[in-house]
């Protein structure tokens, strides 16, 4: 097995910090308690028999994340997939809809009704290129701004979780297995 299975390993083996991380998400999110049961299976189930172990640890994670970020945002009255255009475009990663489209790995039909609910929202703004006007570039509102440096510090509280239970030198070697496994995926020819 790779680089990303014995750093799963360090996670999952940790037997000491698993009631905390359970209590964590228990107490911080709506989670069902079949969605919890499922995450004790996985974290009780110990080292990964497989490679398929380490993709489900890692939709754990994210569906993990992704809730918590939701529940999160409720008091902004976004939602996940608008708080990500927020933060693709708070981040500078793109500027017009096509960039949003593909910064977000989102196709460009849902781009441009969240687009429009943004802008309802009064969290975006449309501007013309002044070099090119069939260029349209997106800017974000103060309150926009807000949204997306909210939503960007609580993802960092959640990171700075996986720091606490692992440390700093396996969050860096997860981060560029991570890295490692995004380059693997986005350039495969997927045979």
């Amino acid at each position: 097995m790779g680089k990303l299975t014995e750093i799963s390993r360090v996670v999952v083996n940790k037997v000491g910090k698993k009631r905390t991380f359970l209590l964590l998400h228990e107490k911080y999110m709506n989670i069902s308690e079949e969605e919890n049961n499922f995450t004790k299976r996985v974290l009780e189930s110990g080292i990964p028999t497989n490679d398929a172990d380490i993709i489900t640890y890692i939709e754990t994670i994210h569906s993990i994340a992704k809730k918590k970020t939701t529940g999160f945002l409720k008091k902004h009255q976004v939602n996940y997939q608008q708080w990500r255009i927020l933060k693709a475009i708070y981040l500078e990663l793109a500027i017009t809809p096509a960039k949003v489209s593909a910064a977000t790995f989102t196709d460009s039909g849902t781009i441009s009704r969240q687009l429009e609910l943004l802008e309802s929202k009064e969290l975006v703004k449309r501007e013309h290129s002044k070099q090119d006007r069939r260029v349209v570039n997106l800017k974000l509102t103060s309150k926009g701004e807000h949204i997306a440096s909210d939503g960007i510090q609580y993802s960092e509280q959640l990171i700075h979780c996986v720091r606490e239970e692992i440390g700093d030198d396996k969050t860096e070697e997860f981060h560029r297995a991570l890295i490692g496994a995004l380059k693997c995926s986005a350039f495969s020819s997927g045979k």
